[in-house]
């Protein structure tokens, strides 16, 4: 077993220079392994896709599992290191997540604690919906999962769902000067666009507001001529029902655009011990798709969320060591 004096620090020294973008999780799966068998746990690969592996790290039947994502948001940055804090992509999401886990995980030093490493969340939850196939024998599961998101070390009550999908508008190209001859899909998708933004969308009282922002539009062939098509994709953070929103949606739309469902979950509440501060999530995370197993799952972990896919992430030394803390306390509370 490692000395686990000071491991978190000197983990995420080493792998903030690696690209874990999503797709190009294989240098860091590589470096999460090394790792954790230096536990002394055994760690299997299932391979998600080529070259992207989700990682299993037990020693004998694990009550507790702790999970977190293998992947970063693009591009890759540059890192440094400073007198407070870790700054580079990762940093916080969930780089420096994975490191206080591994560090408390060696000061628990227990038989009885795994890891489990997903890939892809911050795309499609590729891996969290691929774990199934790394489930131990049915008896004995795990009892609890602690998912490790950057939290400010606070246990999450709730989070907001998620609905990812794309609007499609048709047209028919003609020349701009003559518009009745043809019909503008870019003016078409504007449209409901429009009607989508304004809503009006629920809101609830712990997960707070919808809400609902248009990422990326594409279309038309030139400024001078109607556009032929046009595509919208929207990421919707919800408090209501997968299904209800999506039907909102395509009332919103209108006869304007279609609605293609691309990713999406419901909204999804966390099991909190007692004694540990809490908070709500407004983003996303691989907790809803881990109820295979049906385990009760805790969230929580060092960083601000606040600082996360920015072009300057960062993770602050003490946030890391209260971190540390934090996945310790909560290991032992849940495993008493």
């Amino acid at each position: 077993m490692m000395d686990s004096a000071g491991l978190a620090e000197k983990l995420l020294v080493r792998w903030l220079p690696l690209d874990a973008t999503s797709g190009r999780e294989a240098a860091m799966a590589r470096a999460a392994a090394e790792a954790l068998r230096d536990l002394g746990l055994e760690v299997r690969e299932h391979e998600v896709a080529p070259r992207r592996p989700n990682l299993l790290a037990t020693r004998g039947r694990p009550r507790l599992l702790f999970a977190t994502h293998l992947d970063t948001v693009p591009p890759h940055l540059d890192h440094r290191v400073d007198a407070r804090a870790f700054h580079g992509r990762g940093a916080c999401d969930a780089k420096g997540v994975l490191a206080a886990m591994v560090e408390a995980a060696a000061s628990l030093d227990r038989p009885d604690v795994g890891f489990l490493l997903l890939v892809g969340e911050e795309v499609d939850h590729a891996g969290a919906l691929a774990s199934a196939a790394l489930a131990p024998p049915p008896e004995p599961r795990p009892e609890f999962v602690v998912l490790g998101e950057p939290t400010g070390n606070r246990l999450v009550v709730a989070q907001k769902g998620f609905l990812g999908v794309r609007l499609e508008a048709e047209g028919r190209a003609a020349h701009s000067g003559y518009p009745h001859l043809g019909v503008s899909a870019v003016h078409r998708l504007l449209d409901a666009l429009g009607r989508v933004r304004a809503g009006p969308w629920p809101e609830d009282p712990e997960l707070g507001a919808t809400l609902v922002n248009v990422g990326l539009i594409e279309g038309g062939v030139a400024h001078n001529v109607l556009a032929p098509s046009a595509r919208a994709t929207l990421a919707v953070r919800t408090v209501q029902p997968e299904k209800e929103v999506q039907d909102r949606l395509v009332a919103l739309a209108g006869e304007d655009a279609r609605v293609v469902r691309r990713t999406g979950n419901d909204p999804f509440r966390f099991h909190v011990p007692e004694g540990f501060p809490t908070t709500v999530a407004a983003f996303n995370t691989d907790g809803p798709y881990l109820g295979a197993w049906g385990a009760r799952i805790c969230l929580a972990g060092p960083g601000r969320i606040e600082d996360a896919h920015r072009p300057d992430e960062r993770m602050d030394r003490a946030s890391l060591a209260e971190g540390v803390s934090l996945y310790r306390r909560l290991a032992e509370a849940l495993l008493a």
